[in-house]
């Protein structure tokens, strides 16, 4: 009998039906994802033993040059000292190392390889089965090295070789935890020869050897101002340091529990898989804005099913039918609404799996009662809410009149009130999202846009590999380039951009005054192609006579324009008629400078630039840079270089290295464009639903307007008058609100787009102007539909 009432009210409202469960059921799916999201990111590194207790050591050096370089390595000496902390209860440490593989005649080079102390796996166990202790050796990795460079089918047992030779026997392919994500795919025991120095290093900190991790004693802290005063008490000052204070102005330490290490924190020797804590946040105010948005669309549909059958209302009351059995008929159609909304989000979620590999990954790694604690909360607040809807309708507009039913919803005031607080509620999320869209797409425009001072169009880079550790080898493969692919010039430099390795100096000259001296200056070395292989704009100078020194007490160099202003001069020809000095090793060098060129950005674009120092060597470097004619002589490029064992996956366009330095930001943009697409059809969904509500709640109204001679214009000024209130608080509302969470999203950027509000401010304008029109076309709709009907008769 109620299954049969749920069917009658599908035929008499077929519509509205699929709409309202179709939305939910994109609600239901939306909200399981993200809290399955939820749960997975709140559980990550949680399987470690003592997981709370358990930090990663992580170091900042502030360079005098105003640079800050981030590592989540630390210096070989801190581990020692750490030992004699009373609340240091373990130390466990690792050693990244990037060598020469070999096996089965095939050779890779600078594979990722980490040595670990006896004791790593007491404290750390990314992996799923319990690793013992590793002999000198042996060798463990995981299904993804093996098929990445090994390509065994029973690893297991068999030998391979590293650093050219040392053998290790492969003891076990292990998986790793679905909790972790670490990302050392191959380790080994650690032992003090695999670091070149070790014995020298033991007493250097101010460079970053290992990765350290320390357990705790329960119920105490490790703070930053504990570690910074071990180096204020441990660490040497450096001779002759172009900088007055103590070390910890130099070196700061802090300590970061391993379930947060999953977070990027702009590491550039990051050993875990890292997330964009901002991407997650916007993903969670996803997941709650499409919930609140399809439950507020389902109130609002809902109603006009129960509109539309409000004869049969009538007549179960005519006949004697209770409260208790109205609200149990209620119940019952709630409920079979709420299974067909699940079938529906099961269905959808099928298809998503099906075509969306991450969605995929998320779901199945997970375990049944991971899915089954995101499911029920999900299942248990649609059906809260779908029957909040049906208790809404009947406590509002059947209940209070015994006699009879009113004709439409919006008659009652408080569900008129009702009506245009959803809709309010809902033009703020909705004004909010596309304030932030807007935003977001002007500063990501922005930042793509950005001049860095170097060409970006065809240029590729590279890090060299052992087969080019000589300058014949060097030469070799220039010859084959331009040869084959008409590659005019090979640039060799100690840099690539977004690479946060740095390397400073102090520079002086015989006229410099005090407050010039012990200036810091970046320094880049490379070879003589460096400058018109990367676009470099020569200001001064012969950029034609760019050649290394011939003097080993002489250094040739390239300085850049705020280089100028550090040193105290006015003019390029005072900088290019100056020597200047610096120190390398215990011996003053002289060098001088052969040109001027515009100031270029290392990494991110900030406001103050640094400046550059460059020496002009025949030396090679870490990176080579090709300069190609067209994006099609890639595919050659990378046949050359595969034959001096660089894989393709190492040569990259320096446009696809700023598009991955903007990979976090890309992503939120997409989310949020997903999100304003969602949003303006919801919230056009609902103010169509509520206008045509409105409409007919002052039909009457109308056609007596309609009758004195009223227009249309009047029609529709009454008609804004009596629905603006809401469209006007949401204005009022979601201005502040989406520039306050502009601003949060902004404050990444050091140099930011003053067009991003103007813009941001239009499209929330032109989204409230268009909500109005929407009310207004509805009305016209309806006018010319109320027109076609018969008058009004009177008695």
């Amino acid at each position: 009998m109620l299954i049969s009432e749920f069917v009658n009210d599908i035929k008499l409202s077929p519509m509205a039906n699929i709409l309202a469960i179709t939305i939910t059921a994109l609600g239901m799916v939306s909200s399981f994802l993200v809290l399955v999201l939820y749960l997975t990111d709140s559980n990550i590194e949680k399987h470690h033993s003592h997981y709370s207790q358990t930090y990663r050591l992580e170091t900042q050096l502030s360079l005098p040059s105003g640079d800050k370089i981030k590592s989540a390595q630390v210096a070989l000496p801190l581990l020692s000292v750490l030992k004699n902390e009373k609340n240091i209860q373990e130390i466990a440490y690792t050693f990244r190392l990037f060598t020469k593989l070999q096996v089965n005649g095939r050779v890779y080079n600078k594979v990722d390889i980490y040595a670990v102390s006896p004791n790593f796996f007491n404290i750390v166990m990314p992996y799923q089965p319990k690793i013992a202790p590793l002999a000198r050796n042996e060798i463990i990795i995981t299904p993804e090295f093996n098929h990445q460079y090994l390509q065994l089918d029973n690893p297991k047992g068999q030998t391979i070789t590293l650093g050219g030779k040392h053998q290790y026997v492969i003891k076990e392919v292990v998986e790793f935890n679905n909790a972790s994500r670490f990302n050392t795919q191959a380790v080994i025991a650690f032992s003090p020869e695999l670091i070149d120095g070790y014995h020298d290093k033991q007493q250097d900190w101010y460079d970053m050897h290992l990765y350290g991790f320390v357990t705790i004693e329960p119920g105490t802290e490790l703070t930053a101002e504990q570690l910074n005063a071990l180096i204020n008490q441990h660490v040497p000052r450096l001779p002759g340091a172009p900088f007055i204070g103590s070390p910890d102005e130099f070196i700061q330490l802090s300590a970061r529990n391993i379930t947060d290490i999953h977070y990027d924190n702009s590491l550039p020797d990051e050993m875990s898989t890292v997330i964009a804590k901002s991407y997650i946040y916007t993903l969670y105010a996803a997941g709650i804005f499409i919930f609140l948005t399809t439950v507020m669309n389902f109130f609002n549909v809902n109603n006009v099913i129960n509109s539309n059958k409000k004869n049969s209302f009538q007549i179960k009351k005519s006949v004697g039918a209770s409260h208790a059995q109205l609200l149990i008929e209620s119940f019952i159609i709630a409920t079979l609404q709420t299974l067909c909304i699940l079938v529906l989000a099961i269905t959808l979620l099928a298809i998503l799996l099906s075509l969306s590999m991450s969605i995929k990954a998320l779901i199945l790694t997970q375990g049944i009662s991971h899915l089954w604690h995101a499911l029920l909360p999900v299942v248990t607040s649609i059906y809260v809410a779908v029957i909040a809807s049906h208790l809404t309708y009947l406590y509002v507009v059947v209940f209070p009149n015994p006699s009879s039913h009113s004709n439409y919803y919006n008659d009652q005031p408080l569900s008129r009130y009702v009506y245009q607080g959803l809709l309010c509620v809902q033009i703020i999320i909705a004004g909010v999202i596309i304030y932030l869209w807007a935003g977001i797409m002007t500063q990501n425009s922005f930042m793509q846009r950005h001049d860095f001072g170097y060409e970006k169009e065809n240029i590729i880079t590279f890090p060299l590999s052992d087969e080019l550790s000589t300058i014949a080898s060097i030469n070799n493969v220039e010859d084959e380039l331009k040869h084959t692919i008409g590659v005019e010039a090979l640039s060799l430099s100690s840099w690539q951009p977004f690479n946060r390795s740095r390397h400073s100096s102090s520079i002086s000259h015989q006229n410099q005054q005090e407050k010039d001296k012990l200036v810091s200056i970046n320094i880049l070395n490379t070879n003589k192609n460096f400058v018109d292989v990367w676009g470099l704009k020569t200001l001064a100078g012969n950029e034609h006579t760019i050649v290394p020194s011939d003097s080993d007490d002489l250094y040739h160099a390239i300085v850049t324009k705020s280089f100028i202003t550090a040193m105290g001069f006015a003019s390029y020809d005072e900088v290019l008629n100056t020597i200047f000095y610096m120190y390398s090793g215990d011996a003053q060098r002289k060098i001088r400078i052969l040109s001027v060129v515009n100031d270029f950005y290392l990494a991110e674009r900030n406001e103050k630039v640094t400046p550059q120092l460059i020496f002009i060597e025949d030396k090679v470097q870490p990176y080579g840079a090709l300069k190609l004619q067209t994006s099609q002589d890639i595919a050659g490029v990378k046949r050359v270089l595969e034959r001096y064992h660089i894989t393709p996956e190492q040569i990259k366009s320096v446009n696809s290295l700023h598009q991955e330095s903007l990979s976090s930001s890309r992503l939120i943009q997409t989310t949020v464009n997903n999100l304003t697409l969602l949003s303006m059809a919801l919230i056009l969904i609902s103010t169509v639903i509520i206008s045509i509500s409105e409409t007919k709640r002052i039909e009457k109204t109308l056609r007596i307007m309609d009758a004195i001679g009223g227009s249309i214009y009047t029609h529709m000024v009454f008609f804004i008058q009596q629905n603006i209130a809401p469209v006007f608080v949401a204005a009022i509302v979601s201005l502040p609100a989406g520039l306050f969470l502009l601003n949060l999203w902004l404050n990444q950027y050091v140099i930011i787009d003053g067009q991003s509000y103007i813009y941001a401010m239009t499209a929330l304008l032109a989204f409230i102007v268009s909500i109005i029109m929407v009310m207004c076309a509805t009305l016209l709709f309806n006018n010319k539909f109320f027109k076609r009907k018969p008058s009004i008769k009177t008695r």
